[in-house]
């Protein structure tokens, strides 16, 4: 049952050494993510670059991810890649709390005595 969540990379080169980086970043957020959001389908991670071939690239990344129900989309730029997929997943792990459904306790009135 613990199956990985397929995890897809769309602008990002092979042999970068960042890509690895990345991936292992997000793809550790999926499997947190796992946990509370049993529904994961897939997730996919695109980024563009402008200015590739001058002393700096500035990355634009969008983050897809993909439940039975419906799309989490979370987009940011920047100048460091790593930086870009640190927030990324920082977005992904703060909706966790948000889909929580074991915080609250039973209520005091309801519990049989």
């Amino acid at each position: 049952m613990s199956q990985k969540v397929p995890l897809y990379e769309i602008g990002l080169a092979k042999e970068d050494p960042a890509t690895e980086l990345v991936m292992s970043k997000l793809g550790g957020s999926l499997e947190k993510a796992k946990s509370v959001l049993s529904d994961l389908i897939e997730a996919k991670i695109s980024v563009k670059s402008q200015n590739p071939e001058g002393s700096r690239t500035h990355y634009d990344a969008t983050f897809t991810v993909i439940t039975s129900k419906k799309q989490l989309i979370y987009t940011d730029e920047g100048w460091d890649l790593l930086k870009i997929a640190d927030n990324l997943s920082r977005k992904l792990e703060g909706e966790l709390t948000k889909h929580d459904d074991q915080r609250q306790r039973d209520s005091v009135r309801k519990r049989s005595a």
